[in-house]
């Protein structure tokens, strides 16, 4: 159980409310019973001693304590029809004390009233009642120091100065033993009120920390289902591509058709594509989970970037037969109203290329993917000052029941056969990241509606710069390490194929006696994080740099999703990329390492599901 001073002031503050709270309701449920134990002991008091005052003195402090009762019975009644919660307990606790200083004073009168003309066995008989009223006190209102002070305090003060005023048997041992007993009424009573609050706030922290455990027990069997569901997911899933390349290899092995063997490396090709398609998407969930993934805000130019990807999705799209349809306000060149050049100029926005383009991606494949006939619609417009991108299609849509769940992960409501089920989970959460209004419509055998919402670039803002054409590859030497043996030969191959000259090894030191016969420069160090000999990628730039005695441009591949990777890559200078990879990107970091002037960059892989 937290001890008081780990115990946060907000936390402190919320036990304090909950007491109060709790200690109102005790005094809340003993409110009418209270009320109508005073009026009774008021008629008894009246009835065993009134022959010590006048009748019409008695006959009037009754008619006070019936009045006092009713009009407490009328607003204790009024109260119990109100909720009682944190916020007005206060208030109820102040009533309380407000009723309980009415009675005191009413007492105090009653002392008054019988202890001048009585006898002296009916002053003792009066004290003898005030001290079990002050006792009732004691037992009923301790919960509330100053509602039972209110109580107390009069009936005490009364006695006093009906023994210092009038006088008593033994004026001195009377006002003792008032003294006495007074001082043991206000410690038992400061005792109880101390064992009943710390009681109640035991009885809060052990209900907290009961829902904490609670809350922890549900997060632990979530994640244990969501591991479940992502091992029978990626079993069967990674298990079909895998499947369908053992069978394409094995019949490219036996096939000498040179068109049907062309034919065969595409599918191999699609299988590759879908595997890589898969694992991203698995590592961009695991991103997400440790908060590794974060936005590289920059001007995006949303007309190139839907350009792109319209002509990427349209080749889908024709091979399913479907339309595909990317509409865009005017460009430049174009002859456009005042309104549509202000939608044009408004097509550059504030974000992250990457993650949003990978937000698009998902979106336009799980589009394409359901969607039997009809076809897709890729929009930008502008609408109330921001930019409406949309992503429509006619396929089978989604229940209203159901479209909250399209978002959890590993979650396919229409079993494709394709995918993990992450695409529309990583697309809520990205959206998120970015600070995108993501928004669905949808009708089961209508089609689907994705709508995200983005602020437009403050205008005068620079423009986003134009890529640069790709020079041609060719003639230069790259070094390749990588501690497994197949990687290195389909790297050397895939360079080899793109005019490059390559030299691999598994480490530095396998590496030098190739280097021998080396007349020129390594353009390029591409080079696996874990090397062979326990090396590492960083460490092995270090000393091919330091024996050439050049910068040389390197890449750094590592399948090292954490944010340490990226920084050390980025604080040595070299562009990193994250395993697997495409030929696409691997092209582009080398391109980009083999221009003149090499900024170092950090590229993370784009996935669809």
């Amino acid at each position: 159980m937290p001890t008081p001073t780990s115990i946060s002031i907000d936390e402190e503050t919320r036990l304090q409310a909950l007491v109060r709270m709790d200690v109102a309701q005790r005094l809340r449920s003993n409110d009418l019973s209270l009320t109508v134990g005073n009026f009774v002991l008021a008629l008894l008091v009246a009835g065993s001693l009134h022959k010590a005052a006048p009748p019409a003195w008695v006959a009037c402090w009754l008619g006070l304590q019936f009045v006092n009762m009713a009009f407490h019975l009328w607003l204790g009644l009024r109260w119990l029809r109100t909720p009682l919660t944190i916020s007005n307990a206060p208030l109820w606790l102040r009533r309380v004390t407000r009723t309980s200083g009415i009675n005191g004073l009413l007492w105090l009168l009653a002392i008054h009233i019988f202890w001048l003309g009585g006898s002296d066995a009916q002053r003792m008989l009066l004290w003898a009642w005030m001290i079990g009223i002050s006792s009732a006190a004691l037992h009923s209102l301790h919960a509330y120091l100053p509602a039972y002070f209110a109580m107390v305090g009069p009936v005490l003060l009364g006695l006093l100065l009906a023994v210092l005023v009038h006088g008593a048997i033994d004026t001195w041992a009377v006002l003792a033993v008032l003294l006495l007993g007074a001082t043991l009424y206000i410690h038992f009573a400061v005792s109880l009120r101390r064992l009943l609050w710390d009681s109640l706030r035991q009885a809060h922290q052990l209900a907290h920390l009961s829902e904490s455990l609670k809350q922890e027990k549900d997060l632990a069997v979530k994640l244990s289902q969501s591991r479940s569901r992502f091992l029978a997911a990626a079993s069967h899933d990674l298990r079909q591509p895998v499947h369908a390349l053992s069978l394409f290899v094995g019949a490219l092995k036996q096939n000498s058709n040179p068109a049907q063997s062309a034919q065969i490396l595409q599918h191999v090709s699609s299988a590759v594509d879908a595997m890589g398609a898969m694992f991203n998407a698995l590592l961009d969930i695991s991103k997400l989970d440790a908060e590794q993934l974060q936005p590289q805000w920059q001007t995006v130019d949303l007309r190139a970037l839907l350009t792109r990807m319209s002509a990427d999705h349209s080749l889908q799209a024709q091979a399913k037969g479907l339309r595909f349809v990317c509409d865009l306000p005017p460009s430049e060149g174009a002859q456009a109203s005042p309104a549509s050049k202000a939608s044009q100029a408004a097509l550059t926005v504030r974000s992250d290329p990457a993650l949003l383009e990978r937000v698009l991606r998902n979106l336009l494949s799980n589009a394409l993917r359901y969607t039997a006939q009809g076809g897709v619609l890729l929009r930008a417009r502008q609408r109330h000052g921001r930019i409406e991108l949309l992503v429509a299609d006619s396929g089978v849509g989604i229940a209203r029941a159901r479209r909250a769940e399209v978002f959890d992960e590993f979650v396919q409501l229409h079993e494709s056969g394709q995918g993990l089920g992450l695409g529309l989970a990583i697309v809520h959460r990205l959206s998120g990241l970015l600070g995108l209004r993501l928004r669905l419509r949808s009708r089961p055998g209508r089609g689907s509606l994705f709508t995200l919402m983005l602020a437009p670039h403050d205008e005068g803002s620079a423009a986003p710069p134009s890529p640069l054409a790709q020079p041609q590859l060719g003639g230069e030497l790259v070094i390749v390490l990588d501690e497994s043996a197949e990687i290195r030969q389909a790297m050397s191959t895939l360079l080899s194929a793109w005019g490059l000259g390559v030299i691999g090894a598994s480490n530095v030191d396998e590496l030098m006696p190739q280097l021998m016969d080396v007349s020129a420069v390594p353009r390029l160090l591409l080079c696996d994080y874990r090397l062979g000999g326990g090396d590492t990628g960083s460490g092995a730039i270090a000393r091919l740099r330091e024996l050439f005695n050049s910068d040389i441009p390197a890449v750094l591949l590592s399948g090292d999703t954490s944010t340490a990777r990226t920084e050390e890559a980025l604080d040595q200078g070299l562009t990193l990329l994250q395993k697997p990879l495409t030929q696409v990107q691997l092209r582009t970091a080398v391109t980009q390492a083999l221009r003149p002037i090499h900024t170092p960059i950090a590229i993370s892989t784009t996935s669809s599901d």
